[in-house]
């Protein structure tokens, strides 16, 4: 019988499949799926701090005259971001009492202060882990990327500083040297890395003439950046190596092992297939580890990370010097 056991972040998965922060994680019923399923763990539902202020916003409109004076405002601002915060710290604390595999809690935020007020509340919310979610759109053009990167290290080091749950950071590769930055949030001590994240992109309706949203799953195969990074960094950085974005089957999976990854995220392909994917997934990935004599992951964990093959460059290459027609 191949043993699918792994750690990440320090905790103990039954197998290396997480489900992703998404709809399908944000409520007990959806995360006891999940642990049905066979998923080793779950990342919730993120909290988002941009959706309480807007919500805020919106009450503060209904409400008037009311609460329109700046220390009503205050007091009404407050009152309502704790009962957001507050509801997202009871389904942590039902989830933990719903089921037996990790619970990691996911924080979305835009500011640097609410990174923190969020974050140390979780700590006696009974969540395993947080991931941290927070990325800066690069566009103003009179920002370089110097002192976005030195934003994004500054709230870093204070959630190092402030948390001592493990403690993750879901990247996006829109950064000028990824390498640097991963290993940044690596030194700082962060327990992990989740390489990358799957953002809303925006779109054209061309017969309405108007902005839409691009669809949601992302398209088979939309994973080699993520394979790309996870074998040159796995084997150079203490944080573990999750990788998300792209991963549909246990083939997928397979791949990412191989090239280091201590665990990945799924969404897509349990929005496509529902929950039980994840049984096939792990039913084939065992298969493989069988025909190929393996007993366990860690035999063949990134036995294709950069640092352990023989031409290292090839994980480098980002240009076609020939293409040769099938």
């Amino acid at each position: 019988m191949q043993n699918l056991e792994t750690t990440y972040m320090g905790l103990k998965l039954k197998n290396p499949l997480i489900l992703g922060s998404s709809s399908l994680s944000e409520n007990v019923s959806g995360v006891k799926k999940a642990e049905d399923a066979g998923f080793g763990a779950v990342v919730l539902k993120s909290i988002f701090e941009e959706q309480i202020v807007s919500e805020i916003y919106a009450e503060k409109e209904l409400a008037g005259d009311s609460v329109s004076h700046s220390d009503n405002y205050r007091a009404f601002e407050a009152v309502s971001k704790n009962y957001y915060i507050d509801k997202y710290l009871s389904l942590v604390s039902d989830v933990k009492k719903a089921v037996d595999i990790p619970v990691i809690a996911s924080i979305n935020c835009t500011s640097e202060s609410a990174w923190l007020e969020y974050a140390k509340k979780f700590e006696n919310s009974g969540a395993d882990a947080i991931e941290l979610n927070y990325f800066i759109m690069p566009s103003n053009a009179k920002i370089s990327g110097a002192e976005i990167e030195k934003q994004y290290m500054s709230v870093a080091k204070k959630a190092r500083e402030e948390i001592s749950l493990p403690l993750s950071i879901k990247l996006s590769w829109h950064f000028t040297s990824i390498s640097n930055i991963v290993r940044q949030y690596s030194d700082l001590g962060f327990n992990g890395v989740v390489m990358f994240n799957h953002f809303f992109r925006p779109d054209i309706d061309i017969n309405r003439v108007s902005i839409c949203s691009d669809r949601l799953i992302q398209p088979k195969g939309d994973y080699a950046e993520t394979l790309r990074w996870t074998a040159m960094m796995s084997g150079e950085i203490k944080s573990d190596v999750c990788s998300s974005t792209g991963i549909r089957d246990a083939e997928t999976v397979i791949k990412m092992i191989l090239a280091g990854a201590k665990a990945v995220q799924l969404t897509s392909a349990v929005y496509r297939d529902g929950y039980d994917c994840a049984s096939k997934i792990t039913a084939e990935l065992s298969g493989w580890m069988e025909k190929h004599n393996y007993d366990s992951i860690e035999q063949f964990r990134g036995l294709l990370a950069q640092e352990n093959i023989e031409n290292p460059e090839k994980w480098e290459r980002a240009q076609y010097m020939r293409f040769n027609k099938f």
